[in-house]
């Protein structure tokens, strides 16, 4: 009597899905980069290029803030305000307090953060949807930052400081490497922390993570206060790039950085967004600015542009239905183990 040996079976990994989406925006950035040099000799010097990367750290840094913000299902549209007031707040320091640069860094980062944990607060506290919460904040940091200076600019901001933010090391201009070390540091603590785990899971259905164990109020709360910081940061390269303060200067930046963002794929309902995907935004962004700028383009022609791109990426991220896989779902026959329906 022969006896059978089994033999264990080895677990398959899981098949990691081809993000269609992902490595569309990657091939877009790149068609874009070769239509503007086609169309202009001078886009793809390496000069050139440097200043794309510096036109876009701004929308780069903010849009990190608000891609978190946007993945929990919320917005912030006071980031443009909070960039400003920052802005106006380290400048003042220095020009009249004499606070040095380094201190004036770091007290313009906590303010944002503070502008943002008020922003959490409204959101969870007072449950204000984050859309009414945020569009109050804006005008209130706003009006703010006219009110420190009376609506003065802060001029003879101390070159210290626009050296620390506005030079360059070994040929790098200091403010890619800053984008460099925030997105890096924004990628392991959404992908590699707990943290960012339930901040996906947030995003993903706040119920659901309220009913696993998950502290939804102190996850917004760190968000906000993330984006918030982040945006600060973003008013003080502003100001170190223009060698002021001005009330109105980070407002630009508002659209733009939630531009950034969705076109980098996160989602405006919640659950996904990839900060790389962020980076490559700012830089589809920046190189449309200067690329319109060299092609003798009017500048205003840069809202409209802007605006198509996103409503592009928007519908594209709606449209994944669309997909190959999905019609060959829809188009499929039913599977053999599946009971055919009884007439009754």
């Amino acid at each position: 009597m022969s006896t059978a040996t089994i033999t264990p079976s080895t677990p398959q990994k899981p098949k990691r899905k081809l993000n269609l989406q992902a490595i569309g925006i990657y091939i877009a950035a790149v068609a874009l980069f070769l239509v503007l040099g086609l169309l202009n000799s001078q886009f793809l010097t390496p000069g050139n290029l440097r200043d794309v990367a510096v036109s876009a750290s701004v929308n780069a840094i903010i849009g990190i803030g608000l891609t978190f913000v946007i993945i929990t299902g919320g917005i912030d549209l006071s980031v443009g305000a909070i960039a400003s007031f920052v802005g106006i707040v380290s400048a003042n320091f220095m020009v009249n307090s004499g606070l040095s640069p380094i201190l004036a860094l770091i007290v313009g980062i906590a303010v944002g953060v503070g502008c943002g944990i008020v922003n959490g607060v409204l959101i969870t506290g007072l449950k204000l949807p984050p859309f009414i919460a945020t569009l109050g904040t804006m005008s209130v940091f706003q009006g703010l930052a006219y009110v420190v200076t009376d609506g003065k600019p802060v001029y003879n901001v101390p070159t210290g400081f626009v050296l620390l933010l506005n030079s360059y090391v070994a040929g790098i201009p200091v403010v890619v490497v800053l984008v460099a070390v925030v997105a890096i540091g924004a990628w392991l603590l959404l992908r590699k922390t707990v943290f960012g785990q339930n901040v996906i899971a947030t995003g993903g259905s706040e119920e659901t993570a309220w009913l696993s164990g998950i502290r939804v109020a102190r996850v917004k709360l760190a968000v906000y206060g993330l984006a918030g910081g982040l945006a600060g940061l973003g008013g003080l390269v502003i100001v170190a790039r223009i060698n002021a303060a001005q009330p109105t200067a980070g407002s630009p930046y508002l659209l733009t950085a939630i531009a950034a963002a969705v076109i980098g794929g996160a989602n405006l309902m919640g659950g996904e967004g990839r900060i790389a995907g962020t980076l490559v935004g700012a830089l589809i962004l920046g190189a449309l600015t200067n690329g319109l700028v060299l092609l003798n383009v009017p500048s205003f022609y840069e809202q409209i542009v802007t605006g198509l791109v996103v409503l592009i990426a928007v519908s594209l991220d709606r449209s994944k239905d669309w997909s190959l896989l999905s019609m060959l779902r829809r188009t499929s026959p039913p599977s053999a183990t599946t009971p055919p329906a009884t007439k009754p």
